[in-house]
């Protein structure tokens, strides 16, 4: 019998809408289900703290302020999908007109242009062809401009050459398109994308379809910015001024409904800006936030970049969901929400086909049940972690169920939303997959049986064998879930033939043949802890970490058992959780075999969790210790101090201080920092830069050995680390590798899978090139080169710049009567030398001075000569030195064309009047900067 869907997929898919603001207002109050657990965490308007509310006591906490009071702000936090428009949604359809002006900016509306037209209709802007007073045209070319711009200041790796998309920018049919996207807005066609996908036909020098369709998104984004900057440039605040003063004037007060902040870009910034400023506005804000963007980029995402000063405006804290991603109070609600969305598909109630199952399915709710309902909401995970959301629950419930033409416990068992619940039946009772599946999602869990209404899986067409129906419900035996006695084995041949091998082994020693069911167990228990082959921090909740990683073998734990069962016995090259079988152990480790073969988990079966956390925890840290051991003895090094030496000398390259807090900030691109000259340090250099270009890696390895978040570091951990952390010394072992050995080392970086040797590699040369390098000699010739340089300057201090002035003129007067090929770079460096002044000689010789003191205090190492090189760096690039450079390759070209032309006439030289002249010049110029 075939499955029965009489309902319309285009009517399922109209009703189950992504965005409440996607629905007509009679549909969404029609299927909205009132908030009747919001918990509130913090408010300052009423005596609410420590406690839940409901919907309508949201809406009086924000109706019932003052009128002429300054911005006040109220979040409303939760996991995606938790509810937060549907909460904005309904705080715009009760609001009454006559007390709150509301202005809702969905997130799915959040170009600027959309939101531009929003606002200004606020205002009573309605059918203006415009955003502002200048025509289209000139705005989207305004806007291809300053997305040219940013290009250039925002080189991004897929965008390059920036010359050929600065071409597409500027090409008409890119200028089309935008000004399309603003006419959409001006209209209020909000659901037009900014250049959703490449144009057809965009093919400039450079740039095929396959280099567009690579680029797309990220000039997408490009644009997206340069909309933003352009609207946004002193404009949303008057806008918002004027609003606030038209409300008022009307008796009104504007009520902004954000719905998720995190959807914005620099307009949300602009946003927050407005309105935390204490000397502006009248707005109740209506704030949707993630959880955890508060904590980790709502304070930098606002010009302050405080979270203290976010909280003078925040009237109230209003949370949706817990810590574990779980809506409250959804479960409680879960079956009426499913009964009035389905009454919406629906539209005139039940047909007459499936009249008859009401009563098996539960009124209102077929195809699902109240037990299948709340059994999938429990099951619904997201990226591997569990999220009970309203949204989840309607795209990859009831949605994906009512869209597909198969029952629904099969299309269930198959999504990535939904974490399969175990199977707590004996399946040799319903071999049948399907049914199976049905028992699983629909059955009802008794103490020595799953039973089923019979009439459930008829009515999706799947078929019931005689055996296990009794009166009109299917009954299959219960398999051991809770360790009691009285409770038979899952599969009583199964388990028993393992059970005996077990005991044999336990009590005898010798083969173990079903040996791997029990490390599968044992796998499961020694996860509760934690994978043991990852050497990072055990604390690190960091969703930015990585970790050293052992990775010999497969997939699963390497677990050796003992007593001659069968297994290779553990060596010290080759690290394995050993398992010895002793006479102690005898009871956890037929827990172990009986969770690899139930399904079940540690606490359904362990009787004492206490006891078994507690051998589990002796053989994790004895097998990390073995892969510890094995580790050290390969490179000489802990994977604390690996990590330590790496960011000792990225610290280095990059100048920044060796002890205190470390710079854990992601680099956008690599800056010109190395503190070593190409020409003086060079192998210093080329492998400095190499190490620089894999900070990201180390940074994150950093991250997930030693901080308990992204931001917040494990104080006693690094604190331990560094106490028996000894730079020159693990700088000598890192010299000392012996790399070819070690190519097969079985090491990676997790997740990223990049191989530990990479890396010892990349450190390893310079490393080398650092006890290469020789201190005492570079450090002479820096100290030279300063006392050359204060020679030099301390001849400036008198020098006559209206002279200087003049010569130089002169000079570039020769140029042109010599016919020497002016370059660009000489123009920069003569008005340099030109407007030299006394002021600008003394403070170079006050710097020079300051880095000759620090030269003769330099500590004869590599650390305080690394310190000193970022001393003299900036010293180094000074524009001066490099403009008299200039100034004397202007001289040396004056000279080479002189003696050409000269001779080339057959003249003597020396007795050239222009040539005395230019001799002349030269000599002047010398004299008055005292170049040697």
């Amino acid at each position: 019998m075939a499955y029965a869907t009489p309902w319309n997929p285009a009517r399922v898919r109209q009703v189950l809408t992504t965005e409440s603001r996607q629905k007509a207002r009679e549909l969404f109050l029609r299927t909205h289900r009132p908030f009747r657990r919001i918990w509130v965490d913090l408010c300052k308007e009423s005596d609410l703290v420590g406690r839940f509310i409901g919907e309508e006591e949201v809406y009086h906490l924000i109706a019932d302020g003052d009128l002429h009071a300054d911005n006040r702000l109220f979040f409303v936090v939760g996991e995606a999908g938790a509810g937060k428009s549907e909460l904005c949604q309904w705080l715009e359809y009760r609001s009454e007109p006559t007390r709150r002006l509301p202005i809702h900016v969905p997130r799915s509306m959040t170009s600027a242009a959309h939101v531009a037209t929003i606002l200004r209709r606020a205002l009573g802007m309605v059918g203006t062809s415009t955003l502002h007073h200048a025509p289209l045209t000139t705005q989207s070319r305004l806007v291809a401009l300053t997305a040219s711009v940013l290009l250039y200041e925002r080189p991004e790796p897929n965008l390059t050459p920036a010359p050929a998309w600065e071409s597409l920018l500027n090409s008409a049919s890119f200028h089309q398109a935008i000004e399309e996207h603003l006419e959409a807005a001006a209209r209020g066609a909000y659901q037009h994308q900014l250049l959703p996908e490449p144009m057809r036909g965009l093919v400039h020098s450079g740039l095929n379809q396959e280099r567009l369709a690579a680029g797309w998104q990220a000039l997408r984004l490009l644009v997206t910015h340069a909309l933003e900057q352009t609207l946004w440039l002193g404009d949303l605040r008057t806008i918002l001024a004027e609003i606030a003063d038209a409300a008022l004037t009307s008796r009104v007060r504007p009520l902004l409904l954000l719905e998720d902040i995190t959807a914005f870009r620099t307009l949300g910034d602009r946003l927050l800006d407005y309105l935390l400023d204490l000397s502006s506005g009248h707005f109740d804000a209506v704030i949707g936030i993630t959880t955890g963007y508060e904590r980790t980029q709502l304070a930098a995402a606002t010009l302050e970049g405080d979270l203290t000063h976010v909280h003078q405006r925040l009237r109230a804290r209003l949370v949706l969901s817990d810590d574990h991603g779980r809506n409250f109070g959804l479960d409680e609600d879960l079956v009426e929400l499913t009964r009035s969305y389905l009454a919406a598909i629906r539209e005139d109630g039940p047909e007459v086909g499936i009249s008859a199952c009401e009563e098996a399915f539960g009124q209102g709710l077929y195809p699902f049940s109240e037990t299948m309902l709340h059994r999938a909401f429990g099951a619904l995970h997201e990226q591997g972690n569990p999220r009970q959301t309203p949204r989840l629950f309607l795209e990859h419930v009831i949605g994906a169920a009512l869209l597909a033409q198969e029952p629904p416990s099969t299309v269930l068992d198959r999504s990535n939303y939904l974490q399969q619940p175990p199977a707590l039946f004996r399946t040799i009772d319903a071999p049948d997959p399907q049914l199976q599946s049905v028992l699983r999602w629909y059955g009802q869990v008794e103490e020595t049986s799953v039973t089923l209404d019979s009439r459930i899986p008829a009515a999706l067409g799947i078929a019931v064998p005689p055996a296990v129906l009794t009166e009109g419900v299917i009954r299959v035996a219960r398999t051991y879930v809770v360790p009691l006695t009285d409770v038979p084995a899952p599969i009583e041949a199964d388990w028993y033939q393992e059970l005996r091998e077990l005991q044999a082994w336990l009590a005898n020693g010798g083969l173990y043949p079903s040996r791997e069911t029990l490390k599968r167990g044992i796998e499961q228990l020694v996860l509760m802890l934690g994978d043991p082959r990852a050497l990072g921090s055990p604390h690190s909740l960091s969703v930015s970490r990585t970790e050293l990683f052992y990775a010999r073998g497969d997939e699963s734990i390497p677990i050796t058992l003992d007593r001659e069962s069968g297994d290779q016995p553990v060596t010290r090259a080759s690290p394995k959780l050993l398992v010895r079988g002793q006479p102690e152990e005898r009871a956890i480790l037929e827990e172990a075999a009986y969770l690899a073969l139930s399904g079940a988990t540690p606490p359904q079966v362990c009787r004492n969790l206490a006891l078994t956390l507690e051998w589990v925890q002796r053989h994790h840290a004895a097998y990390q210790q073995d892969i510890r051991r094995l580790l050290r003895d390969q490179t000489g090094l802990s994977p604390e101090s690996f990590i330590l030496i790496a960011w000792y000398l990225i610290t280095g390259l990059r100048g920044e201080p060796f002890d205190g807090a470390p710079n854990l900030q992601p680099e956008e691109r690599t800056l010109d920092i190395l503190p070593w000259s190409l020409e003086q340090q060079r192998v210093c250099t080329l492998t400095g830069k190499e190490l620089l270009a894999r900070r990201e890696t180390f940074r994150r390895l950093f991250i997930g050995a030693f901080t308990l978040r992204d931001t917040l570091l494990d104080r006693v951990r690094l604190d331990a680390a560094r106490s028996t952390f000894d730079p020159g010394e693990t700088l000598d072992r890192l010299v000392a590798l012996p790399l070819n050995s070690l190519r097969t080392m079985p090491f990676r970086i997790r997740p990223t899978g990049e191989r530990l040797y990479e890396l010892l590699a990349i450190l390893h040369r310079y490393a080398t090139a650092l006890r290469n390098l020789d201190i005492a000699t570079n450090l002479q010739q820096d100290r030279e080169k300063l006392a050359r340089w204060r020679q030099w300057i301390s001849a400036q201090q008198h020098t006559d710049s209206a002279v200087l002035r003049q010569r130089l003129s002169d000079l570039r007067w020769r140029c042109g009567d010599l016919g020497v090929v002016w370059r660009e770079g000489w123009d920069d460096a003569l008005e340099l030398l030109a407007g030299i002044t006394t002021e600008h000689i003394t403070e170079l010789a006050a710097s020079v001075t300051a880095v000759s003191a620090a030269a003769a205090n330099v500590n004869d190492n590599i650390w305080g000569y690394l310190a000193f090189r970022h001393w003299l760096r900036p010293l180094q690039r000074h524009p001066y030195w490099a403009a008299i450079d200039a100034l004397i390759s202007i001289q040396d070209s004056l000279l080479w064309a002189a003696r050409t032309r000269y001779r080339g006439d057959g003249k003597l030289l020396a007795g050239t009047r222009s040539y005395h002249e230019l001799l002349r010049t030269t000599r002047a110029i010398r004299q008055l900067l005292q170049k040697e």
